[in-house]
């Protein structure tokens, strides 16, 4: 049972420590990926304004911002921008499982006790 154990937490620590080598997510996709209108939707303020080149026509020189990408960024930077990160998630897992294998062992541990006061006892019942 102890080997068990060791065992679990040994490879959860590797696995954890070999996947901080990699960057992770969408935002750190190429963007050759999606196409070009997708990346400028995404992307709203990497591209250069439409409004600084002369040689388009007016209706096409007017911009319009993104509202919900605009907003959802302003409430990050009114907030702090800081939410939980990959350590507190990570932290909150290994926390659970930690608890739930403490919960197994007092479990193991009750009913080992059980059995050998019952075959200690035979004559008693429990």
């Amino acid at each position: 049972m102890a080997s068990l154990v060791i065992f679990i937490i040994l490879s959860t620590f590797i696995s954890l420590s070999t996947a901080e080598d990699r960057v992770h997510g969408v935002a750190n996709e190429g963007p050759i990926a999606i196409s070009p209108e997708a990346y400028a939707f995404f992307h709203p303020n990497t591209l250069q304004p439409v409004a600084n080149n002369p040689s388009l026509p007016l209706a096409a020189a007017t911009t319009v911002q993104s509202a919900p990408a605009h907003r959802s960024a302003a409430a990050a930077a009114a907030t702090g921008g800081r939410g939980i990160g990959a350590g507190g998630v990570a932290g909150i897992s290994v926390s659970f499982l930690f608890v739930c294998l403490a919960g197994i062992g007092v479990y193991y541990v009750m009913v080992k006790r059980r059995v050998n006061l019952q075959k200690a006892n035979p004559e008693q019942k429990v």
